[in-house]
């Protein structure tokens, strides 16, 4: 959660408001990225977050709520040491009936919802998006629409600006479910009556950008209505509070990335500028980096701590701990045997021998080993990642 007190000097003496920016997060299905995927059968979704935007000026208070949440369908996409694991859709009979579970759960709390797919309509996540198309398509509950948006696709080669598309779908129902406002005199003059609900594959990079423009729609009809903008007035790209605005954002987005992939979000360079750049993409390709060592080789521990945390794992005085058991040895021979080998390989072309036939030799003898040895990472990846030992060690047994 994050809040600032802002100073705006739009007129001669400034507009002065408070801006409060906090998100909740669902306990019900809590993990990290490729342990805690999608829907369980309740219908509770992974990386399920509440984000409350509140304005106040002048006794007057306003406040907008966006959600975000996992593809509500059974579906996993577990580390096994590939970069991007394949996503696996399970229990297919019945993925109509959880996406049902989860929007009643959303209309309850929320009201009327829009779901907003970002997900790619091609590649690892052709299948659910095709899937989550179908199903979210069909209308099944009053009050609820969808619309899918292929980010990836709309948005390659720096066209942000087709975001302006996502948007121009999404204004009337934003102005129709409005938000909650109170007067200077306490009298609520009107409350929120749906969300936009938006998804992408990890609910993280190309949601918070999404999220962020909603946002900064609806704040510009609350300033209105406050009298901090004039009728027809839009926020200043050149002003102290746009600064603040879209840092703000941005540091909200960094903070739902640690708690489920270990770092903080792509794409922040757009949140927080407006504008894609080349410094930005090579900081998210550092940050993919941290993602695939974070989430192959640290988040099963992260996973366990959750569990623990929520009481999903009850400790039992009785029953040996499952995090007593020692882990499968290829995990501590593999890696082992690698470095061994490449550090015998730099000694060799560091200290070469007095035949080149016999250093030839030698150097192509190491590189086969390691090469074969990386080929037994690929085939005994599942046991080379850090797989939590608590609670979700039922999770995978149920996807497969």
């Amino acid at each position: 959660s994050s809040g600032i007190n802002a100073e705006w000097p739009l007129r001669p003496g400034g507009k002065t408001f408070d801006f409060v920016l906090f998100s909740r997060r669902n306990l019900n299905r809590i993990g990290v990225r490729y342990f805690v995927r999608g829907a369980d059968d309740d219908g509770n979704v992974a990386n399920n977050v509440e984000t409350e935007q509140i304005i106040r000026h002048n006794g007057q208070v306003a406040s907008h709520v966006n959600t975000r949440g996992s593809i509500p369908l059974y579906w996993s996409q577990r580390s096994n040491i590939t970069y991007k694991p394949f996503v696996k859709l399970f229990n297919k009979e019945n993925q109509k009936d959880v996406f049902v579970r989860h929007m009643q759960q959303q209309i309850a709390l929320y009201g009327k919802n829009i779901c907003v797919s970002l997900i790619d309509d091609k590649g690892k996540e052709k299948e659910i998006c095709q899937s989550f198309n179908y199903i979210g398509g069909q209308g099944l509950l009053p009050g609820v629409k969808f619309i899918h948006f292929d980010f990836h696709k709309e948005c390659s080669k720096m066209r942000w600006y087709n975001l302006n598309i996502l948007m121009d779908k999404l204004r009337e129902d934003l102005d129709s479910y409005s938000y909650f406002f109170k007067d200077g005199q306490g009298k609520v003059t009107s409350t929120q009556s749906g969300v936009v609900r938006t998804n992408c594959i990890d609910c993280l990079d190309r949601t918070n950008v999404v999220q962020g423009l909603i946002a900064r729609y609806v704040l510009t009809h609350q300033l209105r209505q406050m009298g901090v903008l004039g009728q027809g007035d839009e926020i200043p790209t050149s002003s102290q509070f746009e600064y603040v605005f879209k840092n703000r954002w941005a540091d909200n987005g960094d903070g739902i990335a640690r708690q489920y992939t270990g770092t903080p979000a792509l794409k922040s360079d757009y949140t927080r500028t407006g504008v894609r750049t080349k410094m930005g993409l090579l900081q998210d390709g550092y940050k993919s980096m941290q993602r695939y060592v974070q989430n192959n080789f640290l988040d099963g521990v992260r996973q366990d701590s959750y569990d623990i945390l929520v009481g999903n794992h009850r400790y039992s005085s009785v029953e040996e701990s499952p995090l007593a058991k020692p882990r499968h040895p290829v995990a501590i021979f593999l890696p082992a045997a690698i470095g061994i080998f490449i550090a015998l390989l730099i000694l060799k072309l560091l200290m070469p021998e007095e035949t080149w036939t016999s250093q030839i030799s030698h150097i192509g003898l190491y590189i086969a080993v390691i090469v074969f040895l990386f080929k037994q990472v690929k085939a005994w990846g599942d046991y080379l990642v850090d797989q939590p030992r608590l609670y979700h060690t039922l999770a995978k047994a149920k996807a497969e």
